[in-house]
């Protein structure tokens, strides 16, 4: 993984011809709720400065609502690497559906990411964490842009993705 890291790093033609099969498309449509399993896992990454100096990620550097994550059907944490503004230097780390529905504030929804960009070009792994809607449950498929109005209930959410999380991969 190492090597890997390192190639990918140096070479961006590397990058390119190494985009994982799994992430892409290939005919495949997007899935419901009723296909998440509580111990899939959800991979999102980060950056080494998201650490606080216990190794522990910092509360702000959890991203909550629209949390955007790699579903471990279709993804290995690894695959972070091949998004968006993604680099071999980051870090991902996981954490269960069962975990993410955390007192139904919130659930994930498969989300696929088709794109035309020469590097980037599609995430069929993607998923959304998104804020459940008062009385719904997990198989409900919230939209996008839902708000938490309470910021105590942010911030409890946030400490419990960082008490559960798993470092899969470190940063550098």
């Amino acid at each position: 993984m190492i090597l890997k890291r390192f190639l990918m790093i140096l070479s961006p033609d590397y990058f390119r011809k190494s985009f994982p099969e799994n992430l892409r498309i290939s005919g495949r449509g997007k899935l419901t709720s009723d296909n998440f399993l509580s111990g899939d896992k959800l991979f999102r990454s980060f950056k080494k400065t998201d650490l606080d100096s216990e190794k522990h990620l910092k509360p702000e550097t959890i991203k909550f609502p629209d949390v955007s994550c790699n579903w471990s059907k279709f993804s290995k944490p690894c695959d972070i690497w091949f998004r968006d503004k993604g680099s071999a230097k980051d870090g991902c780390y996981s954490f269960s559906v069962e975990d993410s529905r955390f007192n139904k504030t919130a659930t994930p929804v498969h989300d696929p990411i088709f794109e035309n960009d020469p590097i980037y070009i599609e995430n069929y792994s993607h998923t959304e964490l998104r804020v459940l809607p008062e009385g719904k449950d997990f198989l409900f498929e919230p939209d996008k842009g839902r708000k938490i109005n309470s910021k105590s209930k942010k911030l409890e959410y946030r400490m419990h993705i960082r008490e559960v999380c798993k470092i899969e991969i470190k940063a550098w």
